[in-house]
């Protein structure tokens, strides 16, 4: 017979273990997630609230924000879209090549895209100067939109390529069938099909711009959003109510964007399926040649102006002035020496938050889906809801919640650690539930017949079955946390100043030569760090990053 699932409050009691977690986790959970959204919830005066939707500069913010929002949304999902078509059905040489491509940026940085778009298309950027010979300038509400497009279209096409390949041949080879062209199979069949998918990534990166900071910072210039008003309102003006009453209108259309993510993922599960059965297997319809033609330059282009990306950081690392002087120098990497507390610092930061991460993603989706806790559902939702939360006002709430419960925590490296890990507990935890329903619960009941208690269970079949998950769970909690910039900008100190804030700091200070050797340092951290973790799970890159 089965062992119950479903533990009582006196039955977590009897399981030591069990109760440690539970209580470790809930407690967590609510210091450092609910709590802090609490606190700065309360922390707007009457007066806050009067000035946000009566001051100018401060509609003119919220406004550049949606407006940005919906554009940068449209036209990243329109590059995934077109680029997640051409790898799956343009069948065209180079294939394997052009599909790392968006993993490039997917894993990079968050602010190695406005640094490299001031490079190539800044006033003196390689394009826009020295190959066009223009003299524009791109910076704010048309630069930051191009910057975000090539930012976030590698999220849709992870999503969309998704889809497609959950797409049989089916459906395509019976409108062939009926006389339809390829062309037409394409937009009457394919693309209304991966509607479900579209809607998906489209509230995904709706919430990613929402909380862009980097690209803002760097290329936004007099164009303001809410994410950058947020900073220099708590940092510049130390008016706390101010930025967190501004963060909480970010907040809105966030967290509008996260819950119908949410309920299209639950009412689209199993409507949208088309394979099964032997006639799935057939062949999927290609496209015609002219089109595959097309669709290979489009990727041709995205995948140079991906590569320049990473050749110019690393270039201007090592030339005299980018744009001017192309001496090659090795003093700005040699200065950018200096920064190495900087750098070990977000080295540590980054493999404690994701160990941190790890753990409680596991424990979570475990106690959650296994043990089946009293007030699971409340767990889940907490485990989820830094999701939603754009990362500046996350870093307020830490800010102003812990300047009131205990001062002394705020710039220490536990703080920001824990920031970080809570940031990307939602992935995390979503990767650890979808590799614990691909478990036969008759695992865990065959084990505790044997008298083994949950934890044993927990450790000894549950842990060793999911350990790809737990390394892609690793794997991009690291590459996030080590690279981030929005919530951690508002927690870092003198001892704990980490390599991102300082890239910003140059980069606002012209120092391009330094920013850039700092940024190729931080990148070939993170690259050799992801190749370690590929190496040690024997996980694919395109998997680690879809599961």
């Amino acid at each position: 017979m089965a062992a119950d699932r479903r533990l009582t409050h006196s039955q977590i009691l009897k399981e030591p273990g069990v109760a440690i977690f539970y209580a470790v986790l809930s407690v967590f959970l609510l210091v450092f997630i609910v709590g802090p959204l609490v606190v700065v919830f309360l922390e707007p005066s009457a007066a806050d609230w009067a000035r946000v939707w009566t001051t100018p500069r401060w509609r003119t913010a919220i406004g550049n924000t949606l407006a940005m929002a919906f554009r940068s949304t449209a036209t990243a999902l329109l590059v995934g879209l077109v680029y997640a078509i051409a790898i799956e059905r343009g069948n065209f040489p180079g294939k394997r090549i052009f599909e790392l491509i968006p993993l490039l940026l997917l894993v990079s940085p968050p602010f190695v895209g406005g640094l490299a778009f001031i490079f190539l298309l800044g006033r003196s950027g390689l394009i826009t100067s020295n190959w066009l010979g223009l003299e524009v300038s791109l910076y704010g509400r048309t630069g930051l939109w191009i910057a975000q497009t090539l930012s976030f279209f590698p999220v849709a096409f992870m999503i969309l390529r998704s889809s497609l390949q959950s797409i049989g041949g089916t459906l395509d080879n019976a409108a062939r069938g009926l006389g339809a062209s390829r062309t037409r199979v394409l937009f009457s069949v394919t693309v209304p099909l991966l509607v479900p998918g579209m809607l998906a990534a489209a509230l995904f990166i709706g919430i990613i711009v929402l909380a862009d900071f980097a690209n803002p910072l760097l290329i936004g210039g007099r164009y303001r959003v809410l994410a950058t008003e947020v900073f220099s309102q708590l940092t510049g003006w130390a008016d706390a109510g101010m930025s967190a009453a501004l963060g909480i209108v970010l907040l809105m259309p966030a967290a509008v964007f996260f819950a119908l993510q949410q309920f299209l993922s639950r009412r689209s599960h199993g409507r949208y399926v088309t394979v099964g059965g032997r006639s799935s297997q057939l062949p999927q319809v290609g496209l015609p040649a002219p089109l595959r033609v097309l669709l290979f330059l489009f990727c041709l282009t995205v995948a140079a102006y991906t590569l320049l990306t990473f050749f110019v950081i690393f270039a201007a690392a090592v030339v005299q002035l980018w744009g001017i002087d192309y001496t090659i120098t090795a003093d700005h990497v040699r200065r950018s020496l200096r920064h190495w507390p900087e750098l070990r610092n977000s080295l540590v930061f980054a493999l404690s938050a994701a160990a941190l991460c790890t753990l409680v993603s596991s424990v979570s989706a475990y106690l959650v889906h296994r043990c089946r806790v009293p007030f699971r559902t409340g767990l889940d939702l907490a485990t989820l809801l830094p999701a939603g939360i754009p990362g500046t006002l996350y870093g307020v709430a830490l800010v102003t919640s812990f300047a009131r419960w205990y001062p002394r925590l705020n710039g220490t490296a536990l703080l920001i650690i824990l920031a970080m890990a809570a940031s990307y507990i939602p992935v995390g935890y979503r990767i650890s539930s979808a590799a614990l329903q691909q478990m036969q619960p008759s695992l865990d009941d065959g084990a505790r017949n044997l008298g083994a208690h949950r934890m044993q269970v927990f450790r000894d079949i549950t842990v060793p079955l999911t350990a790809n998950a737990l390394f892609a769970t690793f794997a991009y909690a690291f590459i996030r946390s080590i690279g981030t910039v929005s919530a951690v900008v508002f927690l870092v100190s003198f001892e704990t100043m980490v390599s991102s804030v300082i890239i910003l700091n140059l980069a606002e200070q012209s120092s391009w030569g330094r920013a850039a050797a700092l940024a190729s340092m931080l990148v070939l951290i993170t690259f050799v760090g992801l190749a370690l973790v590929r190496l040690i799970s024997g996980t694919r890159w395109n998997r680690m990053f879809t599961r």
